[in-house]
């Protein structure tokens, strides 16, 4: 065979699988979002508020994958330890959290009043403590979110989200976290048959 006569043939079945393919549905969400953080072992947990934002493609019908990045911002009471190694003692210290994370997410219901979906993201987290000379506390750690959106459609392309989760991190001396994040806000359609 020649090399003209594979390459037809390579194309041809190649189309011939793409006509099962429909085109990716992507939703772009974005909104407020809180959680709580434990700074440092011996640091109480505060409560943050913040922003979420996340983009998923479904390049099949009922699997997609998902990017998720969220900014978290509070206040703090305890002690923590400078880089310098020197003890501190807070009170009402502002705290920030930024997060980001990106893993499958699976839809289960999808008609044309609701969609659900359930997902599992993992990734890194970011958190300080400002100080006046350098930052009290600075860590970047593992973190993880497993939890769900339900999605109320307002029109064939925005829909108001709800999303609760599981937010695992692993700030302090490794201590891991197991806090409640929830977002709410609007997600936008595109593409697909929605």
């Amino acid at each position: 065979m020649t090399i003209r006569f594979r390459l037809m043939m390579l194309s041809m079945a190649a189309l011939a699988g793409m006509q099962g393919l429909q085109a990716a549905d992507v939703e772009v969400f974005g909104g407020y979002s809180v959680t709580k953080m434990k700074p440092e072992n011996d640091a109480n947990s505060a409560t943050m508020n913040g922003w979420n934002t996340s983009v998923t493609a479904y390049p099949w019908r009922r699997l997609g994958f998902t990017a998720d990045l969220a900014g978290f911002y509070g206040n703090a009471t305890g002690d923590y330890t400078r880089p310098d190694g020197s003890a501190f003692h807070a009170d009402q210290t502002d705290i920030r959290q930024y997060s980001f994370m990106a893993g499958p997410q699976i839809r289960i219901l999808n008609n044309r009043h609701i969609e659900t979906s359930f997902r599992v993201l993992a990734g890194g987290a970011y958190g300080y403590v400002p100080g006046t000379y350098n930052n009290l506390a600075d860590q970047t750690t593992f973190a993880a979110l497993a939890g769900s959106n339900v999605d109320f459609k307002v029109s064939k392309r925005v829909s108001m989200r709800f999303s609760p989760g599981l937010y695992l991190t692993q700030y302090g001396s490794n201590q891991t976290q197991a806090n409640l994040r929830f977002s709410v806000g609007p997600v936008f359609h595109f593409g697909g048959a929605n």
